[in-house]
């Protein structure tokens, strides 16, 4: 999941959201040359040490003076040029830098205090940003800039302003304007509460030695019973998964997966459904039939119309395929169950894993043995390092947590950008795996900054985490190569957002590659991951990939449905099992409330459809490497250059062209879903 702490509402406050937070614009950086040449110590980042009551002055000291800026802005009356408006603009972007992390701090950071005054600041923030995109004295400047003899960036920087702010309401009479703004701060504080009671709520199952056969031996040394004999087991993933696809006990299956499916519940429940109809009310004062129309406004897929056919489409295209891995997976469950009618969801990871090990030889306990994370952390650098010819080096600074490590990319001997890796889990922090662009890098100014929070074992991992790796890693380096513009509204991840899951997806694709698996998963005694084992994981890999994507298809309707509806008329338990029965290949599971701990519902609202619309673009990019080798350096650079490198400074589609040497095509990704 990409974090990229965009506020959804105008493009002025992604500018200034994107920018991330470093030192002071007037601290120097010690130079390569000044530090051993294996480690950084370069000054940059956040103080992490920081108390909430300090964080708290540095927000309010850093908005005072960025809203002084903008008054400045607003006031100003020579003539509008690029470099009068946006220089004095991206100023102020420099200012919000200070307090970039608060973003990321809210999710990560273990002090409480800190978490709830990041949250605080966060909403400042947002508000302040909202005020940006409502001002008329600001549209005018940007409207007053002569765009003869800009380039074609700088114009596509320009016209896209213009229409985020006529998107934000700017043509709007005061008191619709003040309205607007009212409802974005409240949107922002509920969406806050919502995910903060999902991050929260970590729920137990109890349970006994003796139902926790199947389970590796690491596994089971790991959840030895108290002095009751009791055992419990988490709904975090290092528990979570293991039991769901290795655990024999039914019955333990089903209670942790109904434990996972109620988080946030019930107060989610209520909390959702204020967070849509804000959003609703919202969106019919712009002017827009509903929140989906809102927000689809300037993607590539343009509108709720072009993805539900895209969803379509592909539901369509797998559909013979996910009935022939359903039957297989019922015709498996009747060796346990002959009564079974339908296969559940908390059976579905344990019964593909079955016939994995029955039909395809394949042993995914044998799999994990290759797949120690230290391993897996150093070889996704070397394939970073071999792919794109740059060397990751430990950054020696301060960070939030003992846990957490810090890295510096360099290129040529010189930095290009820096990260924090907080990869095990803990109580409160974010549950999931997700990537946060701290700082986006400015051509000659500043390098990217990024972290990403992940909940992974210490010890040995499925290779389905090892892909979950790779691809937030994909969201890191698109950060680390995309500081390639001088202007913030053009730099860093600043394409159309139903692009940016692309890239990472596409960089899954090596963790299939026997060359690449080689490299660096090897077992206890160090002896390299078999061919033959590979090959077998690679036969199977497609196995109910026709299904998991059938589920998919599924989050995507539920967030498109949610945000489509009139609040009025949306029951979002009936809404939930309608949806379930149409595209999920799993009934509904009675008590259960999946919404409200489906996190995308806040940060992607309608537009869950992009992990399908990008996947479909990144098979089309994929498609250069299939043909031409995955290891072809020339590729990679044209891709880093053409693609990553591009940012924002052109629309995602024409880079794509750009790389392939056509336009783009969603047909590559149907074609793979029709031959399963």
């Amino acid at each position: 999941m990409l974090n990229r702490n965009v506020f959804t509402f105008t493009a002025i406050a992604t500018a200034l959201v994107l920018s991330g937070c470093a030192k002071d614009a007037s601290t120097p950086e010690p130079s390569v040359a000044e530090t051993p040449a294996a480690v950084s110590t370069a000054v940059d980042g956040w103080d992490y040490s920081m108390p909430a009551d300090q964080l708290a002055a540095l927000c309010d000291q850093t908005l005072e003076t960025a809203k002084s800026q903008f008054a400045a802005i607003e006031a100003d009356t020579s003539e509008a040029t690029l470099e009068s408006v946006y220089g004095a603009y991206d100023d102020m972007g420099r200012t919000l830098q200070k307090m970039q992390h608060v973003w990321h701090m809210k999710s990560v950071h273990p002090d409480a205090a800190v978490r709830d005054t990041a949250t605080a600041c966060a909403e400042q923030y947002s508000d302040f940003a909202s005020g940006i995109g409502l001002s008329r004295a600001f549209y005018n400047r940007v409207a007053a800039i002569d765009t003869v003899g800009l380039t074609d960036s700088e114009r596509l920087m320009v016209n896209n302003q213009l229409r985020s702010f006529r998107q934000a309401g700017v043509d709007k009479d005061e008191a619709t304007r003040d309205k607007v703004r009212a409802l974005r701060k409240e949107i922002t504080e509920i969406g806050n509460r919502f995910d903060q009671a999902i991050r929260e709520d970590t729920r137990y199952v109890e349970t006994t030695a003796d139902a926790l056969d199947g389970l590796p031996q690491d596994y089971l040394d790991a959840h030895q019973p108290d002095e009751n004999g009791v055992i419990r087991i988490s709904t975090d993933y290092p528990d979570y998964f293991p039991v769901m696809r290795y655990g024999h006990n039914d019955d333990l299956r089903k209670a942790l997966s109904e434990a996972r499916l109620t988080i946030g519940s019930p107060q989610n429940g209520e909390t959702l459904k204020e967070l849509i109809a804000k959003r609703h009310e919202l969106a019919q004062l712009l002017g827009y039939e509903n929140f989906a129309a809102y927000s689809m406004d300037g993607m590539m897929i343009e509108n709720p119309a072009n993805a539900k056919t895209f969803l379509d489409e592909v539901g369509v295209a797998l559909k013979k395929a996910a009935e022939k891995d359903l039957s297989i997976l019922l015709e498996r469950q009747h060796q346990i169950d002959p009564s079974a009618e339908r296969i559940q969801v908390w059976q579905s990871s344990y019964l593909s894993n079955l016939v994995r090990e029955e039909q395809y030889a394949l042993d995914s306990k044998q799999v994990r043995e290759y797949f120690a994370f230290d391993k897996v952390q150093q070889g996704i650098f070397d394939l970073t390092e071999s792919l794109f010819g740059v060397e990751i080096v430990p950054w020696q600074t301060q960070t939030w947590h003992e846990d957490v490590t810090a890295w510096e990319v360099r290129e040529n001997g010189e930095a290009i950008g820096r990260f924090y890796l907080d990869m095990h889990p803990r109580e409160n922090k974010y549950k999931h795996a997700a990537h946060w662009t701290l700082r986006s890098g400015l051509k000659g100014e500043q390098v990217p900054l990024s972290g990403l929070a992940t909940n992974f074992p210490k010890g040995l991992m499925e290779h389905n985490q090892v892909e979950t790796f790779l691809h937030e890693f994909g969201h890191l380096l698109h950060n680390m190569f995309s500081g390639t513009q001088e202007w913030f509204d053009i730099t860093g991840m600043s394409m159309e957002r139903d692009f940016v899951e692309a890239p990472s997806q596409m960089l899954e694709e090596w963790i299939w590659d026997l060359e690449t698996l080689q490299s660096f998963a090897t077992n206890a005694e160090g002896q390299p991951i078999p061919a033959e084992l590979v090959e077998k994981m690679n036969r199977a890999r497609y196995f109910t990939t026709a299904m998991n994507t059938a589920q998919q298809i599924f989050y995507a309707n539920i967030s498109l449905a949610f945000y489509s509806t009139d609040p009025a008329e949306l029951d979002l338990l009936a809404s939930l099992q309608a949806l379930q029965d149409k595209y999920s290949p799993y009934p509904y599971m009675e008590g259960t409330y999946f919404y409200n701990n489906f996190g995308h519902l806040n940060g992607y609202s309608s537009n869950y459809y992009i992990y399908q619309w990008s996947l479909a673009i990144a098979t089309d990019l994929f498609s250069r490497f299939e043909e031409e080798g995955m290891r072809n350096a020339k590729v990679a650079k044209e891709y880093r250059d053409l693609v990553l490198g591009s940012a924002g400074s052109k629309p995602a589609a024409q880079f794509v062209e750009a790389f392939l040497g056509r336009p783009f095509s969603t047909q590559a990704y149907i074609d793979l879903l029709s031959n399963l």
